[in-house]
């Protein structure tokens, strides 16, 4: 069966973040037409991040994210991610990376798995698979958030209360809800 003239295709990417045990991953279908930059609030909302922090992707050679100057002068700043589509910068089965809060370094690699025909013919975004839930922003990275799983599965350990304090009583890392992720997708313009 061809595809429709003029149906809007979609690309299917898995999202996973890099150097966890258990992993921590995504799977998103979005427009492949869309921007870098719409592309950075999917991930944002897939992945449960709260956009607080400065991002980039990195492509090939190139980056991309928000242009600003370089004012140590260490580089080129990234080529502006709001006006580089997605399909124009990576086809089916590529992999590239992008990298979110630089004092963290959470690294994501994107993985563009398949290109597909739009079931509903709307743009949007939609998550059809993931585990895990992602980190809490500002944990101290990967080492800082591997300790931070240490201590919650010692309720013996000294710092347990105040990490529980800090969480929240309803974190639970093995936690993953699409259907609360997608709520928050279909709110977002693509």
């Amino acid at each position: 069966m061809g595809s429709k003239k003029g149906a809007l295709r979609l690309y299917e990417l898995k999202l996973t973040l890099m150097y966890l045990e258990p992993m921590v991953w995504r799977r998103v279908r979005v427009p492949r037409d869309i921007t870098l930059a719409q592309l950075h609030d999917v991930i944002q909302i897939a992945m449960h991040w709260e956009n607080d922090h400065l991002h980039e992707f990195v492509i090939g050679r190139k980056r991309y994210g928000i242009p600003m100057p370089d004012p140590i002068g260490f580089g080129d700043p990234p080529v502006d991610e709001g006006i580089v589509h997605l399909n124009g910068v990576a086809k089916p089965k590529a992999k590239f990376v992008y990298l979110y809060d630089f004092g963290d370094d959470w690294t994501h690699e994107i993985r563009v798995e398949r290109e597909l025909e739009s079931e509903s013919g709307k743009r949007g975004a939609i998550c059809v698979a993931g585990e895990n839930a992602c980190p809490p922003e500002d944990c101290g990275g990967v080492p800082g958030y591997l300790a931070m799983l240490d201590i919650l599965a010692d309720a013996e350990h000294e710092e347990y209360g105040e990490m529980r304090e800090w969480l929240g009583d309803d974190f639970d890392p093995r936690h993953f809800d699409a259907d609360q992720t997608n709520k928050r997708l279909r709110r977002l313009k693509v």
